[in-house]
């Protein structure tokens, strides 16, 4: 298929774009196909053809958060468990110290504990979350 704009063919090979001066595909060494000429007037389908540099592509993240966003997200989740875990144990602290009220500052240290391990992961998850929306929104 010749490109009348770029005054190239189409190597039927290897997909190799080949000046239209050439009659063998330099990288396969094939030969230019007979009805490479004839295709672009009979058909008018090759002015259509939109020719793609592939080498320059950009690559594909991988990762939905960049280092600084995904350290974000794992400290917030490692303090959810801990603050998880530290309510529970203050749940459970009467049942190992004797001491007068002990039952209302367990109580109270667990509401505290847990209310502060969801609000800062909740933060924590959401500053990442912003981050990467920033950097989505700049590309």
């Amino acid at each position: 298929m010749e490109n009348n704009a770029n005054n190239e063919w189409l190597c039927r090979n290897c997909n190799t774009l080949v000046s239209s001066e050439l009659s063998v595909c330099p990288n396969c060494r094939a030969d230019r196909p007979e009805e490479a000429s004839n295709e672009a007037k009979i058909d008018g389908i090759a002015e259509s053809v939109v020719v793609e540099n592939y080498t320059n592509a950009q690559p594909v993240p991988k990762s939905k958060y960049t280092f600084r966003e995904a350290v974000l997200v794992n400290a917030a989740d490692i303090i959810l468990v801990l603050g998880l875990f530290c309510t529970f144990g203050a749940l459970i602290m009467p049942m190992f110290v004797e001491m007068d009220n002990i039952k209302i500052i367990s109580i109270s240290a667990a509401i505290l504990l847990f209310a502060f391990a969801m609000i800062s992961w909740a933060l924590l998850r959401t500053v990442a979350d912003i981050s990467r929306r920033l950097r989505k929104e700049e590309k």
